[in-house]
């Protein structure tokens, strides 16, 4: 019954492939600020993490690490107020023939140009780059805190993966299939939080510390989450540009090191 409903409410609405679009959770912009405003934040948080994440693994500034998780931490907020602000850029999907609200505005040729387009698929690549380095990099510390192996912190990055190829299918899809770009979306984000369970019970079962298991596994599921928002827009905007970039973050990962005698 909930997955006949669930069926009758996409094909009637359509909704993109985005969490905000798909939830209808929109809010009003409280604050008021320009739609240009949190996307230049989130590229300034991600210069600011860049540099913080090449000091911790090059440097081996491990004292930096709460200035990171304070940047990941403010970068997640401000992620999820831009994603679910009702007041932002709308292009008209020719697929659909109505006009949806675009989270990656500065993305669409339609909008601000072909020129600007590529300049903002290109940073907005960058930043989803750069906010899953450095939420790798904080769960290795907090793993490592936690007296795991280094096989422990890398198996998060199966959840990147999934939700990088997923939401790869679901970008390709969308310009042939939209409803059924949903359906792929669903399904890889039920895939995603089955994944984040079972990593969660087999920390536990490891380290017997529920607490710090759990505390990790929640930020990390809400951080990739906001990660998830945004990549979805990089592909929706140039996906023959985003896709490489698909295979060398998943691909990709960091490691601390930490320092002799710490």
């Amino acid at each position: 019954m909930f997955f006949q409903r669930l069926s009758d409410y996409i094909n009637a609405n359509a909704p993109m492939t985005n969490l905000p679009e798909l939830f209808g959770l929109h809010h009003s912009n409280p604050l008021g600020l320009s739609p240009i405003a949190i996307p230049v934040f989130l590229l300034v948080l991600a210069v600011a993490m860049h540099v913080i994440s090449h000091q911790i693994y090059y440097k081996q500034r491990g004292n930096l690490f709460p200035w990171l998780y304070t940047l990941l931490v403010v970068t997640t907020l401000s992620t999820y107020y831009y994603c679910f602000s009702g007041d932002l850029p709308q292009f008209e999907d020719w697929q659909l023939h109505n006009d949806e609200i675009s989270i990656g505005w500065f993305c669409q040729q339609s909008i601000v140009g072909l020129g600007w387009s590529l300049v903002g698929e290109l940073l907005l690549t960058y930043v989803v780059y750069t906010f899953l380095s450095a939420l790798m990099l904080m769960v290795e510390y907090v793993s490592d805190n936690r007296g795991m192996e280094e096989t422990a912190w890398q198996e998060w990055q199966y959840l990147i993966f999934v939700m990088l190829l997923g939401a790869a299918i679901a970008g390709v899809v969308d310009y042939f299939a939209p409803i059924t770009s949903v359906w792929i979306m669903i399904v890889y984000q039920l895939l995603m939080l089955f994944i984040t369970i079972a990593k969660l019970i087999a920390d536990i079962v490891r380290s017997h510390k529920v607490g710090r298991c759990l505390f990790a596994a929640v930020s990390f599921f809400v951080g990739i989450e906001a990660v998830t928002m945004l990549a979805i827009e990089c592909i929706e905007g140039y996906i023959y540009i985003f896709l490489p970039v698909v295979v060398i973050i998943s691909i990709a990962s960091t490691r601390y090191k930490k320092k002799q005698g710490k």
